[in-house]
């Protein structure tokens, strides 16, 4: 797709870790210039992950996988010349992502009101772990964190107790609400001729993501029950000959036509009544067979039929169905260390879907080339890697 919806945008990136970069990262997948402002340190996921050499780039793939088509320029804004060359960025600019703990931006000078008097325009987006106003609005975290601090552990109880997820579900919900809300601004800002100021929270985008569990606890005062691996007859997760299956036999048509999959067809005609009568029975014969093929066998049965049920894949499986790359969900990029596969936008607008810039930046590489973009001269930019104010790899 040639013509991205945000490709007249600038971008000035004040994140780093997960939310913030992969929120910015969405933006430009969308179209957008984003100019990924990093501290001399440099983000704290570029060490994350890879080979030895990838890593010593601070290439890591936890900085790869939300990085690519960015601009990366070193610059220490808590010095007081550096937070003017992010002022300097913000003039030209449309949004503005910053992802640090509340306060952060106003003790550098970089705040919302400090940037909007530079630009009326701009799009200001804070994201943060709890809010910048409220009893916790101060509190730093991350996702592990917020998944414990939220109700979202509550809900998933296995074994000894509440379980933490295995990837950082929170953190990329959490980009991809920043991103629906910067859209949502830029709509205001048409409409209004004035800028924004998003606050987005990552624990408020958790109970989001348990809206149903969120509203009954709200609303009577009583929480949810963590659900089980197995909720009821035909419904939750079985043994194979090898590994799992996961049935959704939440009605009675459900059931019928994953019996009849199973190839249990004494119970696949019977009526709700009878099914539930038997339900015992049903269960243990369901149990046995399930037994007698393997996970994948059985996800091609359940292909076949069209069944609400499927096997538990883990990712390398999931790629080799050739689903994904059906969908265009991956892209290739490179960078310094070599070719990386990264996300695209996650759906598709007639047919296409928005893929990333093609190179992953090391760190600070692009920050003599902004600078020259902004009118600094030589000299000026020479004092200031003097000074260690910005740097370059």
């Amino acid at each position: 797709m040639t013509i991205k919806p945000l490709s007249d945008k600038k971008v000035i990136d004040l994140t780093h870790v997960l939310a913030g970069p992969y929120c910015t990262y969405q933006l430009g997948l969308l179209g957008a210039e984003v100019i990924k402002v990093e501290s001399p340190r440099g983000d704290m996921t570029r060490p994350w992950g890879g080979e030895e050499e990838q890593i010593n780039l601070g290439l890591g793939t936890g900085f790869v996988a939300q990085n690519a088509g960015k601009r990366s320029i070193v610059i220490d804004i808590k010095d007081p010349r550096g937070s003017a060359i992010v002022q300097d960025l913000v003039k030209t600019a449309d949004i503005f992502v910053e992802n640090y703990r509340p306060g952060k931006m106003l003790g550098c000078g970089l705040d919302f009101d400090k940037l909007s008097s530079i630009n009326s325009e701009l799009i200001y987006t804070s994201i943060s772990a709890f809010g910048q106003n409220g009893p916790h609005g101060h509190r730093p975290g991350f996702d592990d964190v917020i998944q414990a601090t939220s109700g979202f552990m509550s809900i998933n109880v296995r074994g000894d107790g509440p379980i933490r997820t295995g990837g950082p579900v929170l953190d990329y919900a959490t980009g991809m609400h920043a991103t629906s809300a910067v859209l949502a601004a830029l709509m205001l800002l048409e409409k209004t001729g004035k800028g924004q100021h998003i606050d987005i929270s990552m624990q408020d985008v958790t109970m989001l993501l348990m809206n149903r569990h969120t509203s009954i606890a709200a609303t009577t005062g009583v929480p949810l029950p963590p659900l089980q691996d197995r909720e009821g007859p035909l419904l939750g997760r079985y043994l194979t000959r090898d590994g799992y299956v996961m049935l959704a036999g939440y009605r009675a048509r459900h059931k019928r036509t994953i019996l009849e999959a199973l190839g249990l067809t004494e119970y696949s005609s019977m009526s709700s009544a009878q099914l539930n009568s038997l339900s015992e029975q049903i269960e243990l014969d369901v149990e046995r067979v399930l037994k007698s093929k393997t996970t994948a066998e059985w996800d091609e049965v359940f292909s076949k039929f069209g069944v609400v049920a499927g096997g538990v894949k883990d990712l390398i499986e999931v790629l080799a169905t050739g689903q994904p790359e059906a969908r265009d969900l991956l892209t290739t990029v490179n960078s310094s260390f070599g070719n990386h596969q990264v996300s695209t936008i996650g759906y598709k607008i007639n047919d296409s879907t928005f893929e990333p810039g093609t190179h992953v930046p090391l760190l600070g590489e692009q920050t003599e080339e902004v600078l020259l973009e902004l009118g600094y001269s030589n000299e000026q930019i020479s004092d200031l890697f003097d000074k260690g104010i910005v740097n370059q790899c």
